[in-house]
C-alpha cells in the first residue's frame, strides 16, 4: 500500500485526495469500543474526532467500522494513528 503523504524537500501532498464524509462512527483498540464522528476519508486514511483522543498513541492500530452513506452496511478497516490533535487523529489505512 502506498504511504498517504508523498514528502519532499518543499512540501508534503497526498496520494489521495480527501472528502468530506460526516459520520457517526464506533472503532476499537485493545479489545474496547470508542464512539467518533468520522471528518473526512481517502483510499489511504480517514480523520476521527473524538472525546477518547488522549487514551491514543501514535503507531496505535485501531479499526474502524464506516458506515456506506446508504446507512445500510458498514465496512471495517485497520488503521495506524500518524497524528493526533486536541479534537481527534488521523489515521492511514493498513
Amino acid at each position: 500500500m502506498q504511504p498517504e503523504y508523498a514528502v519532499n524537500d518543499y512540501d508534503c501532498k497526498r496520494f489521495h485526495e480527501r472528502k468530506k464524509y460526516p459520520a457517526e462512527i464506533v472503532f476499537h483498540h485493545a479489545n474496547r469500543l470508542y464512539a467518533g464522528s468520522l471528518k473526512n476519508i481517502s483510499l489511504g486514511g480517514a480523520y476521527i474526532e473524538t472525546h477518547s483522543v488522549n487514551q491514543f498513541s501514535t503507531e496505535d492500530i485501531v479499526t474502524l467500522s464506516i458506515p456506506f452513506a446508504s446507512g445500510q452496511n458498514n465496512i471495517n478497516r485497520k488503521g495506524r494513528i500518524k497524528w493526533l490533535n486536541n479534537a481527534g487523529f488521523a489515521v492511514e489505512f493498513v
